[in-house]
């Protein structure tokens, strides 16, 4: 028998987290803004398509996510948040202006010009605020006018409605509410432990099927590729590319062009680009709603993974 003591050391993997860049998507619904924009990448993606048939995907897909990219960064703006209805752009724009006088608030030209920027803001925030109520209240006059109850109850409701506290909360198997963190943590494990380990009776037929080959004679179709686009569903998080499906939709025929000789070198190579095949680790936002009860979300998470 031999008895050894012996030191392993794990190499610890840094996982690399993508810059989440949000663009003001609203703005491709205009008309002019959305032509611009197609204009932007069918220029930008017009010498891509005059590259050998040789050349590597892998170049040829990064060079499709750098110009979607360059195209939205000079066609679009970035998305700013707005927390209250009537806050305007030359507000976020003030915003930004003190954000940046905020690090030489420490010198007396800095306090200044912070202070200055601060009660400008505070009058253009009363001003846009009383703006919008009267706005609303005309608005209003025009629905009970027009008989049209259902925005007139819309409006009365975001003019008087309060803000209700954010209160973490979850049901248990038998209804009942938690409200301490140990217990929502416990309910949290328990209501994964049950999702995850069902046992599902499958057919085993399913997995049978017949051997592909890759050098087959049937190229990717235009057409499939324009109908796979405009299925694409507006509102979905984008990938570590930072394309969303809005981007794409609104590329015009270029666009299509592109994926569709992308999409016909790997079904000639068998092999996927490699930022197609990576995920995205953004930093998680910090919790904002209560918790949905896990009885409701166990129908749609089931859903989504059907």
């Amino acid at each position: 028998m031999v008895i050894l003591n012996f030191l392993v050391r794990l190499k610890t993997t840094n996982r690399t987290k993508s810059t989440r860049i949000k663009f003001n998507l609203d703005r491709l619904k205009d008309p002019n803004i959305s032509d611009s924009f197609k204009a932007t990448v069918g220029g930008k993606f017009a010498p891509l398509l005059m590259l050998n048939d040789n050349d590597s995907f892998e170049m040829l897909t990064s060079k499709f996510n750098e110009i979607m990219i360059e195209a939205a960064t000079e066609t679009l703006e970035k998305h700013r948040r707005k927390t209250q209805k009537w806050v305007t752009e030359d507000i976020l724009d003030m915003c930004d202006k003190r954000r940046k006088l905020k690090k030489d608030k420490n010198t007396p030209a800095g306090t200044k010009g912070y202070k200055k920027v601060s009660k400008q803001i505070r009058q253009s925030m009363n001003k846009a605020k009383d703006h919008w109520i009267k706005k609303q209240c005309t608005e209003l006059e025009e629905s009970l006018e027009k008989n049209n109850s259902r925005r007139a109850f819309q409006i009365v409701n975001d003019l008087t409605k309060p803000r209700q506290p954010r209160v973490k909360t979850i049901q248990d198997k038998e209804g009942n509410c938690l409200t301490e963190e140990e217990d929502i943590l416990k309910r949290w494990t328990e209501y994964c432990s049950d999702l995850f380990n069902h046992q599902t009776n499958g057919d085993p037929s399913v997995t049978i099927s017949q051997e592909s080959s890759n050098n087959d004679d049937f190229p990717v179709l235009r057409e499939e590729v324009e109908k796979a686009i405009k299925s694409l569903q507006n509102g979905k998080a984008p990938g570590i590319d930072n394309i969303t499906a809005e981007l794409i939709r609104h590329g015009g025929e270029m666009t299509i062009d592109i994926l569709t000789v992308i999409c016909n070198k790997i079904w000639q190579s068998g092999d996927w680009p490699t930022p197609w095949t990576q995920v995205a680790h953004h930093h998680a936002p910090q919790e904002r709603q209560p918790a949905k009860m896990p009885e409701l979300q166990n129908h749609q998470f089931n859903q989504s993974l059907q």
